[in-house]
């Protein structure tokens, strides 16, 4: 049983992915600010999207309130000193609107041939860039000790941990200020989460309502409902890649043990790739929210309602045939969705 928070209606985040211009992606912040979202994440994965730091300091410059991170960087190609020192910079350019999102890695390791980190990695270097913020000396590599002297104090800064699997969500609630769950949107899907972040936040002394929770959401949004979910079949078949086969059965288990050998990272989120083409579409009901504005409506509603649930992180296709414009999503969203939907800013 998902353990219930008691905190405010869940809020809305905007996922951004680099394959536009900086300032186009800072002007999509820009306008998710005005339209009342929370928050924006920004993809790290450097073969495939621009810069993720240089893009969020765009975002800290062309925005006033908003709060924004990398969704997700990891800790295999960002060294500790380096994450840390890039989100102190956010911190000062922003007025302390930064929070930090890290994962294991999938596209931007697995296109430059390495693998995820490990667990016990990742947690380390969470360590180190805390003990860094803090304006704490450091022992790296080679018994190589170091602080950033720069820093005129302790730096506060959110770690948001991403998560596909029970292990990596429990660590979340154990280690991190939040989750985020990369597991679907289905009632069962996100309460088999929440329970696994109670249970890793319990094994720390906490309460699950002291980790904020966020739900990363593959969106489609048209006319036609068929087109709307054409638009989150690759978003959706990325989610999937890292589920559990053991999660289905029947044809749905195949699929997902299929998808696992064939997924192609270097066509990572990409329309036109043979694995986005062939989901299955009760996979795509239970993993994104898609369809007409009614249909999305009604979705994103069911969702906002779950209890433990602080934010949907609404994670657009922004590439190939039928994608919409972020900012025509944007006001699509905000014309025809979101003065139906309860949630707060």
């Amino acid at each position: 049983m998902a353990a219930s928070h008691s905190s405010p209606a869940p809020r809305l985040g905007l996922a951004l992915w680099g394959t536009e211009p900086a300032a186009r992606l800072a002007a999509h912040a820009r306008l998710a600010e005005e339209l009342g979202f929370d928050s924006v994440w920004v993809i790290d994965s450097q073969l495939l999207c621009r810069e993720v730091y240089v893009t969020l300091a765009a975002i800290a410059l062309a925005t006033k309130n908003i709060r924004f991170g990398p969704g997700v960087t990891q800790p295999v190609t960002r060294h500790a000193s380096v994450t840390a020192s890039a989100m102190a910079t956010l911190q000062e350019m922003s007025g302390g609107r930064a929070m930090l999102g890290i994962g294991l890695g999938f596209s931007s390791l697995r296109t430059i041939g390495m693998g995820p980190a490990r667990i016990a990695a990742m947690e380390s270097h969470i360590s180190q860039v805390r003990a860094l913020l803090r304006g704490e000396a450091v022992a790296f590599e080679n018994a190589v000790a170091g602080r950033m002297s720069w820093l005129d104090g302790p730096v506060a800064t959110p770690v948001h941990i991403a998560a596909s699997g029970p292990r990596m969500t429990r660590t979340a609630g154990r280690v991190a200020d939040g989750a985020i769950l990369l597991q679907g949107v289905s009632p069962e899907f996100v309460a088999r989460g929440l329970a696994n972040v109670a249970e890793g936040a319990s094994a720390a002394g906490k309460k699950i309502s002291n980790v904020e929770v966020s739900c990363w959401t593959p969106v489609g949004l048209d006319a036609s409902r068929d087109a709307a979910l054409a638009q989150v079949r690759a978003r959706a078949a990325a989610a999937i890649n890292n589920a559990d086969p053991e999660w289905f059965e029947g044809e749905e288990r195949a699929f997902v043990q299929r998808l696992r050998q064939e997924y192609d990272p270097t066509h990572h989120a990409s329309p036109s790739s043979p694995h986005s083409a062939a989901v299955p579409a009760g996979l795509l009901e239970r993993y994104a929210v898609a369809g007409t504005p009614e249909d999305f409506r009604a979705q994103l509603a069911r969702l906002l309602a779950q209890p433990g649930i602080d934010r949907v992180i609404l994670n657009p296709q922004v590439a190939g045939p039928g994608a919409l414009p972020v900012d025509a999503l944007l006001r699509g969203l905000a014309r025809d969705v979101l003065p139906h939907v309860s949630f707060s800013s």
